[in-house]
C-alpha cells in the first residue's frame, strides 16, 4: 500500500528541493503570467507565458 503523505513531509519535501526563499524561509508558489504583446512582424496579438516564484517577501510586487 501507499504511504500517505501529511503536511509536514510536504514541507521537508519543499526544503529539501531547494523551493525555499532564503529570506522568508517560505516555501514558493507559482504564478503564471500572462502578458498580451502586439507583434508588429505579423499584425496580430500573442501571449507572453512566464511562471513567477511567490512568496511572502515579494507578493506584494507581483499582485499589484
Amino acid at each position: 500500500m501507499a504511504k500517505k503523505q501529511d503536511f509536514s513531509s510536504k514541507v521537508k519535501k519543499q526544503i529539501m528541493l531547494g523551493n525555499v526563499c532564503p529570506n522568508c524561509g517560505n516555501t514558493y508558489t507559482y504564478l503564471k503570467k500572462v502578458a498580451s504583446v502586439f507583434s508588429e512582424e505579423t499584425g496580430t496579438w500573442k501571449y507572453a507565458n512566464q511562471n513567477v516564484k511567490v512568496c511572502q517577501c515579494n507578493e506584494k510586487e507581483v499582485y499589484s
